[in-house]
C-alpha cells in the first residue's frame, strides 16, 4: 500500500508544482508537506484540506483508493496550451465518430436455411441469401449461421421466421456426420451432415446426461430478425 507521502509526491509533481508553491498556497509552514517524508500522516483537518486542494478523496491520499488517473488527465490536459487542448478535443472527437461508424457499420454474411417441417424438424435448404448484419452484433466466435424460416422451434417459443441462429462447433462430427449441440437448459438439437453439407436440423427436447455428453457444438446466440435485421 502506498504512504500518504508517496501519494502527495506525486499529485505534487502532476500539478508541475513545488512544495514550497503549494504550502504557501494553503498558508502552511515552509516544509510542512515534504516533512512527510518522513513516514507522518496529517491531521484530519490538514488531510481534508489537501484533498480539496487537489481535489481527490482522503482515502486516495491515504492509499486506500485508486480513483485518481481522471484527475491526472485533466491536469495534464489543463497543462496544454490552448491550441493544443483544441488539437486534442479534435482528435477525440475524430476517434468517436470512427468508432461509432465502425460500430454501425453493417457486414454481409451467407446463410444457411432451414425450412420447418414438422413439429420438430427443420430442413436444409440451399440458399445464397447474404445477410447485412451490425458488426457490433456478431459473437466473438462462430462457425456457421442458419437461418430459420417459417414456425417456431417449439410452440413454447415464439415465431423464430427470419432470426438467425449462430453456432460454434466444439469438437468433429460424431455418428457419420450428426452434430448435436446445446439451445437452451435440457433441450438438445441435432444437425445431420453429408460431405460437408448440413441436411438438416432437428430438435430434441431431452435432459438425458448421455446426449448430453454427445454435444459437438452449442449455439452462440440466437438473434431476433425483427429486432437485429429491420
Amino acid at each position: 500500500m502506498l504512504l500518504f507521502y508517496d501519494r502527495l509526491k506525486s499529485l505534487v509533481v502532476d500539478s508541475h508544482k513545488s512544495f514550497n508553491q503549494i504550502e504557501r498556497e494553503l498558508g502552511y509552514p515552509r516544509n510542512a508537506l515534504a516533512n512527510y517524508r518522513l513516514g507522518k500522516e496529517p491531521s484530519a483537518k490538514r488531510l481534508a484540506e489537501i484533498a480539496d486542494y487537489f481535489d481527490v478523496t482522503t482515502e486516495y491520499l491515504l492509499g486506500k483508493g485508486d480513483d485518481y488517473n481522471y484527475k491526472k488527465a485533466q491536469l495534464l490536459f489543463e497543462y496544454l496550451s490552448q491550441e493544443k487542448k483544441q488539437n486534442l478535443l479534435n482528435y477525440i472527437e475524430a476517434r468517436l465518430d470512427e468508432v461509432t461508424r465502425f460500430e454501425q457499420e453493417r457486414v454481409s454474411l451467407n446463410v444457411e436455411q432451414f425450412v420447418h417441417k414438422d413439429a420438430d424438424t427443420w430442413v436444409f435448404q440451399p440458399s445464397d441469401k447474404i445477410v447485412r448484419f451490425p458488426r457490433q452484433e456478431l459473437p466473438d466466435d462462430y462457425d456457421v449461421i442458419f437461418e430459420l424460416v417459417n414456425e417456431a422451434l417449439q410452440p413454447a417459443i415464439p415465431s423464430m421466421n427470419g432470426d438467425l441462429v449462430f453456432i460454434k462447433f466444439t469438437e468433429k462430427p460424431l455418428k457419420e456426420g450428426i452434430l448435436s449441440f446445446s439451445l437452451e437448459a435440457n433441450q438438445l438439437a441435432k444437425l445431420v451432415t453429408n460431405d460437408d453439407r448440413v441436411l438438416y436440423l432437428s430438435y430434441l427436447g431431452t435432459d438425458d446426461a448421455e446426449a448430453s455428453e454427445e454435444l459437438s457444438g452449442k449455439v452462440v446466440k440466437v438473434y431476433r430478425s425483427q429486432e437485429v435485421l429491420s
